[in-house]
């Protein structure tokens, strides 16, 4: 069970909405469906950053703030290899801001319940039905959000314990039985 962070970017989305899609996304709506990328998973990461970036060169043409910043492989390329690394059972806290407000368990691969909600900013989706739970204080003291901040979502290494043990108060509270695997 690895825990990730995921950004939400409040101009284009919130949590409160990834809680009601019942996902978690990432989004460069206009990058299209990519769930054929899927199949790069986990063996061709540098095929799978050229075809995002092509993508996007044709989706954001002239646009500088892509071919200037989300264009190179540590942003969007980056971002959405991570997206579809995520795992059944995996644990991902979200994140607006620095302020942590939720968590949830994917219970499927990213390859393999990834969607395209194309009406949404946040577009690119996996993990449908996730129950995101709000992080209060029945679960503790939440994992402290990386100072400069993360964009998309990304591994969440060094409280990984941390959110384990707030997704276990989880499961008592709700009854259900920890995903141990």
């Amino acid at each position: 069970m690895r825990t990730w962070w995921s950004a939400i970017d409040t101009t284009h989305s919130s949590y409160e909405e990834m809680k009601h899609r019942k996902i978690v996304a990432q989004g460069w709506r206009n990058l299209g469906d990519i769930g054929t990328l899927a199949r790069f998973i986990p063996d061709a990461k540098g095929s799978f950053v050229q075809v995002i970036q092509l993508l996007g060169d044709a989706a954001y043409r002239g646009e500088s703030w892509w071919e200037m910043k989300d264009r190179n492989q540590t942003r969007a390329p980056a971002v959405m290899w991570n997206l579809f690394s995520v795992e059944r059972g995996d644990i991902v806290v979200a994140l607006e801001g620095r302020e942590v407000r939720g968590l949830c368990q994917v219970e499927a691969n990213a390859a393999d319940s990834y969607r395209y909600d194309q009406p949404w900013q946040y577009a690119q989706t996996i993990g449908f039905p996730v129950t995101w739970h709000d992080w209060d204080a029945s679960l503790g003291s939440p994992p402290n959000a990386p100072n400069r901040g993360i964009l998309g979502i990304r591994k969440l290494l060094d409280e990984s314990d941390l959110v384990r043990s707030a997704w276990a108060k989880v499961q008592e509270n709700t009854g259900s039985e920890p995903d141990d695997d």
